[in-house]
């Protein structure tokens, strides 16, 4: 039985060589990078900024946390950046 292709799995990506040597010494996927696209086009979390045209998004599929930097280019993003990082901050607050 073939596996089904998760929906990420199909976006085109544009990534440079000079990019894909960045992402790999931070040890990011191109899966990554396809999994905060989903989520982002599917839930409109992202922030446009309109002064680099470009999407801002993140996604947690589980501890760490992957941002993207990315335009929209005909039928396929084209990625400036992507970071991650394990950072959670959970809030106690107390009544007073």
């Amino acid at each position: 039985m073939e596996r089904e292709k998760e929906n990420f799995e199909d976006i085109p990506l544009i990534v440079s060589d000079e990019l894909k040597k960045i992402l790999e010494e931070r040890l990011i996927l191109l899966e990554d990078i396809q999994k905060v696209i989903a989520y982002a086009e599917k839930t409109g979390f992202k922030i446009y900024d309109p002064e680099k045209d470009c999407f801002i998004a993140h996604y947690k599929p589980k501890i760490i946390t992957y941002w993207v930097i990315y335009s929209i280019k005909e039928n396929a993003y084209l990625i400036h950046n992507a970071y991650s990082h394990r950072l959670e901050i959970i809030e106690d607050v107390m009544e007073s």
